[in-house]
């Protein structure tokens, strides 16, 4: 690594003596050299583009090939000069062409200026052999393509690449200027130079080795730990379903993503001297995505990036947190737990209900005679067009939420605060605790704050099983329930769950209401039986309580229900006061065609929530018919 590292610090050294800023380009052209992919840059003209290209490609002592396309560029002038080859025979004459290989065929780098010029005939092909890096049989050497474009115009007289086109080139970026970035001191540093320099590519000398041709397989050993390939995993599916990208408005492949982004990956690590990919090298995702998914999701990719490393830091911090709590937080805990599930034990009558998880599953349905009996259901998730669309804006609620921390002894150390106990003194600034050792004053030194992330928060399903949401309607709410688990174990989210008709079923896992036993949720939530008439303040009493001791941010409830209250208080007042004095968001479902409850738009309202009202049809077909922040 040492001469791949001598190369590559010396062709940067190169890029920045003619070049001030666009450190962007610089590192994507760096890391398509080590990774052997293909960068492309697009721009307007007069912004480096092309020139830090031919100085990377000097620099990098390699034979280079560069072109610039224009709207009437044939193959030949890509790939070299044809030739007829004429042989005779007694009776006969043979003519064939063929190619004298040059060019592309036989440079390791290849620029190629203003590509989106080039005609259809010769970029089809000039593009597939660059995928490819073979011409008919033949391999070709090509290392690295870095190809420039200027945006689709009519002034600048090309076309736009196609989303299949681009995603040829791995690493994609979009350039402007100094000076419409608003960056006046490096313009001021820009004058400064060429006030007393010319760029003369003479003056660029080709690295001492060839240790980028050399170094073919060192990629291989850089190690990629399976934290980062959870990263990476977790950031495209958060990708894909909080922005809901698919084919139509996006183009995110598993040969870019699964494949290409762990080379780009381990690229990062060996531009940064390492061997091993660290979590921070995801920053490398943005140059992926450029032109891949719609510019407004592009802007937010970085602070994608950041949220998903944060949020496994966070996660990792807390395992060892845990280890670390002192005995009397331990026991503070248990205490509380133990209340809980005292408060929350269920009545001998209702015990098995209230603590079982079966594990058959069964469909209920009433026939029109009041007779049950189990049927398989032709309901299904793809009948249910607005089901992720109600999720993703829930998720985006709880989302905001969780964000809340406390101070811990186990946590991580992020900001200072002053003295309180001589404890403390052992988690103080070293520097300031030496000088205040050999001169103590009242100034004490100070002390880290070491904070720890809520666990994810917690959720509280509140779900409507009297004998009115029978056959599809409980399938739906099924359907919800299953998408909302899912959605708090990607969040690590603490869930608990609460079935209601006249009475309340808290549902309990080992004694407790919350609980990360995912699976459970799941198949108890396909296990409903539906019968009685319908009482919301039960089961919002039982619900809130369990919220009462929660310390952190917001917490949040889900309310499913088809039905107006016809028992209890219809209007739920203390159990209002209740969330609201303890900051419970309580987000508000309604099935049914009818007009919804005023009761259950109030809670939603005052509380913080979101309320909606979804309508199923005969077909099975359920839609959103009310939404309201």
């Amino acid at each position: 690594m040492e001469k791949l590292h001598e190369t590559l610090t010396h062709i940067k050294k190169c890029m920045d003596h003619f070049v001030i800023g666009h450190d962007d380009i610089k590192e994507a052209i760096l890391l398509g050299l080590i990774a052997r992919e293909h960068v492309y840059i697009e721009g307007p003209p007069g912004t480096a583009k092309t020139m830090l290209a031919e100085i990377a490609a000097k620099a990098a002592n390699l034979d280079f090939f560069f072109y610039q396309l224009h709207r009437d560029t044939r193959l030949s002038e890509l790939v070299g000069d044809y030739i007829i080859h004429r042989e005779r025979e007694e009776k006969s004459e043979l003519i064939r062409q063929d190619i004298m290989k040059g060019r592309i065929l036989t440079a390791d780098i290849c620029v190629l200026d203003d590509i989106s010029r080039a005609p259809g005939e010769a970029l089809n092909v000039l593009l597939r052999v660059l995928n490819e890096r073979k011409f008919g049989k033949d391999r070709i050497p090509l290392l690295t393509t870095i190809a420039t474009g200027n945006p689709a115009r009519d002034d600048y007289y090309n076309e736009p690449l196609d989303m299949a086109n681009l995603d040829r080139f791995t690493l994609q970026l979009r350039v402007v200027g100094l000076i419409q970035k608003n960056q006046w001191e490096m313009a001021r540093r820009v004058v400064d130079f060429y006030a007393t320099h010319d760029f003369d590519d003479a003056e660029i000398a080709p690295a001492s080795s060839d240790s980028l041709k050399a170094d073919r397989d060192i990629l291989l050993r850089v190690e990629l730990p399976e934290t980062v390939r959870e990263l990476l995993l977790g950031f495209v599916s958060d990708l894909m379903t909080r922005f809901d990208l698919n084919d139509n408005n996006s183009l995110i492949t598993d040969r870019t993503f699964l494949v290409k982004a762990v080379k780009m990956l381990k690229a990062k690590a060996v531009l940064e001297h390492r061997w091993i990919v660290e979590p921070r090298d995801m920053i490398v995702l943005k140059y992926m995505t450029t032109f891949r998914v719609p510019p407004e999701i592009h802007e937010k990719v970085e602070d994608l990036i950041q949220e998903a490393e944060q949020k496994k830091k966070d996660e990792v911090n807390e395992e060892e947190g845990q280890s670390q709590e002192s005995n009397e937080e331990a026991a503070r805990s248990e205490e509380t737990e133990e209340a809980a599930e005292a408060e929350a034990s269920p009545s001998d009558e209702e015990s098995e209900k209230n603590t079982a998880y079966r594990k058959e599953v069964h469909y209920e349905k009433v026939k029109k005679d009041g007779q049950r009996k189990d049927e398989p259901s032709p309901l299904n998730k793809e009948k249910i067009d607005d089901l992720d669309v109600i999720l993703k804006v829930i998720e985006g609620e709880v989302q905001r939420s969780i964000a809340s921390k406390r101070e811990s002894h186990g946590g991580v150390p992020k900001e200072w605060r002053s003295m309180r106990t001589l404890d403390d003194f052992f988690d103080t600034d070293p520097g300031e605790s030496s000088v205040w050792i050999e001169n103590a004053n009242p100034v004490t030194p100070r002390v880290f704050r070491r904070t720890r992330k809520e666990r994810g928060g917690r959720l509280a399903v509140i779900r409507d099983i009297s004998q009115s949401m029978t056959g599809k309607s409980s399938l739906w709410v099924s359907m919800v329930v299953i998408g909302l688990v899912e959605m708090a174990k990607r969040s690590r989210m603490a869930v608990g769950y609460v079935e209601f008709n006249h009475q309340s079923y808290k549902y309990l896992d080992n004694g407790r209401f919350f609980t990360r036993n995912y699976e459970a949720l799941m198949r108890k939530s396909m296990e409903t039986q539906c019968s009685g008439f319908t009482d919301y303040q039960n089961a919002l009493d039982d619900a809130l309580k369990e919220f009462a001791d929660v310390r952190g941010g917001r917490q949040h409830v889900i309310f499913l229900t088809d039905g107006m209250p016809t028992s209890g208080d219809k209007e739920v007042k203390l159990e209002l006061n209740l969330a609201k004095k303890i900051g419970v968001a309580i987000h508000s479902i309604f099935i049914g065609r009818e007009q919804c409850p005023p009761i259950l738009k109030k809670i939603s309202k005052d509380t913080g929530g979101i309320h909606f009202q979804v309508m199923p049809n005969k077909e099975g077909m359920v839609k959103i018919f009310e939404l309201i922040n």
